[in-house]
């Protein structure tokens, strides 16, 4: 009877393994898990927005924005809270689901009319796989002195 059970028991870990499993084509492509923009609505402030798909979050300490020439930047802002998650490799952190918005403020040089921001990102599936960090190069095109938007 008992060995009866354990067999019993030892199928049934066996036939639930590969409802565990996920594989890389279940997944999103990172840029559409994560969809990345930014804006310059005033010369000092650039805004970066990324939208996450349902099923996928970001973390707080593996964001970061760094300005090229023509724009020195400030320590980038986030919301003031992230949602709690205690992470098996990173301990306890901050993480966003849906939405996450961050300004990065500073300075834009006379003649400035686009920055260049490098962003890193790393996020992952809630199934509990993670992308590799992300780094992406994207230009930002800032508004004249009186705000206007360049031609």
């Amino acid at each position: 009877m008992l060995l009866r059970r354990f067999i019993a028991l030892c199928l049934l870990c066996l036939t639930a393994l590969p409802a565990l499993a996920v594989s890389e084509k279940d997944l999103l492509p990172v840029d559409q898990a994560f969809a990345l923009q930014a804006t310059a609505p005033s010369r000092d402030r650039i805004e970066l927005r990324w939208d996450i798909a349902p099923g996928y979050y970001l973390y707080r300490h593996r964001t970061s924005v760094k300005a090229g020439p023509g724009f020195t930047a400030e320590a980038l802002q986030f919301p003031s809270r992230g949602e709690q998650k205690h992470d098996e490799f990173f301990g306890d952190v901050e993480t966003y689901h849906r939405q996450l918005r961050a300004v990065l403020p500073g300075t834009a040089e006379a003649g400035t009319q686009t920055v260049t921001l490098e962003v890193r990102y790393q996020g992952c599936a809630d199934a509990g796989v993670c992308y590799p960090p992300q780094k992406r190069s994207i230009e930002v095109r800032l508004p004249g002195p009186g705000g206007e938007q360049p031609a």
